[in-house]
């Protein structure tokens, strides 16, 4: 009882924010495994789709090296042409200047058999942590059009005697160049801004994590620069909730998440997004 009411406070209270996607383990390497499955309703394109996903990342006292690669196979329609099938590649590098300053590189490539106009696209990311004050920069270049994300995080950590919360408080800040030049992003607006709100609790092995973003946003750059949301589809809210477990060396995580979106080319509104996740990751 005492880990979950610290928790409803720090929900209450809005002492939130993001859920660290990826903890610290200076000196060990980590192999992450990830299966999530996606539930569409109200959509005109897509119905179910399956995510497969596997990260390696590595960190020592300066540097911090990710890779991770993903395939999502999604069945589409019976007027679209074929289903949907993506694979993108991800890379992050971060350094370590002193106990204050952290610098950060990503680059994400994108590979989609349907979306020829984001097909071939690469994600470029540049970041700089200041304490506890994270600003970064993401560049995605497409064939007809490019777009410019900023993301402001403040994160958090605290701890209350065998319970540790961590959080931040995030702003994605997007803008579209060129984006009449296609019909693929035509229809979209020139600027979307999001707030994220997300909280993450230990306790004794046991991880609890909850958090939303409202505000629309578009060709979102996600996860600290190792995912892309790079279809046309305006996220308008999202919620999430997830729980993890320690097992001496493996971390097993089960992630729900509900987002409310619309598919921009098509003026399709009210679509519904489900997915359902889990992950296994080993420390070595």
């Amino acid at each position: 009882m005492k880990f979950i009411l610290i928790f409803s406070m720090i929900i209450v209270t809005q002492i939130v924010a993001e859920v660290e996607e990826h903890h610290a383990h200076t000196g060990t390497s980590n192999i992450k495994f990830n299966y999530e499955n996606l539930h569409f309703s109200n959509s005109k394109q897509k119905e179910d789709g399956k995510r497969y996903g596997v990260e390696l990342d590595h960190q020592d006292a300066l540097h911090h090296f990710q890779l991770y690669a993903e395939h999502t196979d999604t069945k589409t329609k019976p007027h679209v042409v074929k289903d949907l099938s993506v694979n993108k590649y991800s890379f992050k590098y971060q350094y370590k200047l002193n106990k204050a300053n952290i610098i950060s590189l990503s680059y994400v490539s994108i590979h989609d058999n349907l979306m020829k106009e984001v097909d071939g696209g690469n994600i470029y990311g540049v970041g700089f942590k200041y304490k506890a004050l994270s600003l970064t920069q993401y560049i995605s270049d497409y064939k007809h059009f490019n777009v410019y994300q900023s993301d402001v995080k403040w994160g958090m950590k605290r701890d209350f005697d065998d319970v540790t919360v961590m959080g931040a408080v995030l702003g994605k800040y997007i803008y579209i160049q060129n984006r009449e030049s296609n019909f693929f992003s035509k229809k979209a607006k020139k600027e979307y801004f999001s707030l994220g709100l997300k909280a993450h609790l230990h306790y004794e092995g046991w991880h609890l994590g909850a958090g939303m973003y409202v505000g629309e946003r578009i060709f979102a750059v996600m996860n600290e620069g190792l995912k892309v949301q790079h279809h046309a589809m305006a996220f308008k809210r999202s919620t999430l909730l997830t729980v993890g477990k320690e097992f001496s060396n493996v971390l097993v995580h089960l992630r729900y998440a509900k987002h409310y979106a619309k598919e921009v080319p098509i003026d399709n509104d009210d679509v519904e997004v489900d997915t359902l996740s889990i992950d296994f990751t080993y420390r070595f």
